[in-house]
């Protein structure tokens, strides 16, 4: 087998939906990694093909000799949810605990099962070691949408939607399909970077127990919205709403997106 492999990528979807041929599962925000859990060694990488084996350890021993080549992701949680920071932390510096989230099987015993539909495939994943760091990821069949729901209500990063007869091809496919959780949220303008003339970034934040807190900035503003808000903040106190993914550890907006300038409160 060639290794590492390229893993397959879910291309972006705009809306949750449900479909009795696909399934559904968690979008879990952290770092890709295949694993080739040998019968006498483990060797882990990254979605570039950066080799990971000795950074997790506690991954390393807990597959020796499955026999497997496995498809996952990182994560670090905090308060139950995966932090990327975190997981990021540890990648670099070695700091917390890692679990690995798998929800592919690519080799068996020497068996390529790259062109077995999904479903068969995932059945391999029963045999995963009962560790506290090795997950097998849920799927659910047919009802997208009410999963999408429930990962926007957990504050999770989304779900991907895969084929359930799909084989597995590496780089970006339509057969799998991942759609995001966006949430929203109202913010003051503390600042507005400019270069020739243009605006480049919006610093924000947020106002706590009477305290204006930092939460990032924001880019990307249509020409139109810039001349806009460039008067609004000529006027004074300014708000816009922007969305987002998730916070960051140093407690910035992840992902910031822009969507309007905001009436006066």
């Amino acid at each position: 087998m060639d290794e590492p492999l390229q893993p397959m990528e879910p291309v972006v979807w705009a809306k949750a939906f449900d479909d009795p041929d696909w399934q559904f599962e968690i979008k879990w925000d952290g770092l890709r990694c295949l694993a080739y859990a040998g019968r006498d060694d483990v060797r882990l990488y990254g979605r570039r093909g950066s080799c990971w084996t000795d950074r997790f350890g506690e991954l390393r021993a807990a597959l020796k000799g499955l026999g497997q080549v496995l498809d996952g992701e990182l994560v670090v949680l905090r308060d139950g949810r995966p932090s990327f920071p975190a997981v990021m932390r540890r990648l670099h510096h070695g700091e917390g605990p890692v679990h690995y989230m798998v929800f592919d099987c690519l080799f068996a015993d020497g068996r390529d099962l790259r062109q077995a539909p999904l479903a068969v495939r995932q059945q391999e994943l029963l045999r995963l070691p009962a560790s506290p760091f090795v997950h097998r990821v849920e799927a659910v069949a047919g009802a997208g949408r009410a999963l999408f729901q429930v990962a926007s209500e957990s504050g999770l990063e989304g779900i991907v939607a895969k084929r359930r007869d799909a084989p597995y091809e590496s780089g970006k496919s339509a057969l799998w399909r991942k759609i995001k959780c966006w949430r929203e949220m109202r913010c003051l303008v503390l600042g507005v970077e400019e270069a020739k003339g243009e605006i480049r970034s919006v610093r924000l934040g947020v106002e706590q127990d009477g305290t204006i807190v930092p939460v990032g900035s924001v880019g990307n503003i249509g020409k139109p919205a810039q001349q806009r808000l460039l008067r609004a903040v000529a006027r004074g106190r300014t708000y816009v709403d922007v969305a987002y993914l998730d916070w960051t550890e140093e407690g910035s907006l992840r992902h910031p997106r822009w969507l309007a300038l905001a009436p006066p409160p």
